[in-house]
């Protein structure tokens, strides 16, 4: 963030606050939400979150309440938490623990992840990436002006490789 965007966006929060404790924790927020977005992140979507966040830091604290002295519920806390032992699929068995706790990486998992990376053509890695970053079919093709069947044919290139290097 440099440092004219911060300036603007903690202008910003003088509409939800005088308090600079939760001035910071707005911006605080805005940031991490925007790293999580990254290249899709815009200052109006920054200055959104920051909206919406104001409303929650008169019961809410993104600060430990021991440091802060403020409730005990933090406000990256949502009621929607995800546990290891909860099933991956509705009326499935397998939970998500049995994934991601059954996983031992070695060394000869990254080389053999690095020669899948290396055998991928620029534009496989292209949709990789995009997939990864969690953007949909339609802003895939969209940001880089495939058409939606070569975007097709490259997801089942992507898929056929993977399943090789298994």
């Amino acid at each position: 963030m440099t440092q004219a965007v911060y300036e603007n966006l903690y202008h910003y929060t003088e509409q939800f606050t005088r308090d600079p404790l939760q001035r910071s924790e707005l911006l605080t927020m805005a940031y991490v939400q925007g790293k999580r977005m990254g290249d899709r992140c815009t200052q109006g979507l920054m200055k959104s979150v920051m909206h919406f966040r104001a409303k929650e830091l008169n019961i809410r604290s993104a600060f430990p309440a021991d440091e802060m002295g403020k409730s005990q519920k933090d406000a990256w806390n949502k009621p929607e938490r995800v546990y290891l032992d909860k099933p991956r699929v509705k009326g499935e068995d397998q939970t998500i623990g049995d994934i991601v706790l059954n996983t031992q990486t070695t060394p000869i998992d990254y080389a053999i992840t690095n020669d899948f990376l290396n055998s991928l053509s620029v534009h496989e890695r292209m949709v990789l990436e995009d997939l990864s970053a969690g953007y949909t079919a339609k802003e895939i093709v969209q940001r880089h002006h495939v058409t939606p069947a070569r975007l097709k044919t490259l997801r089942h290139d992507l898929e056929v490789k993977a399943v090789e290097y298994l």
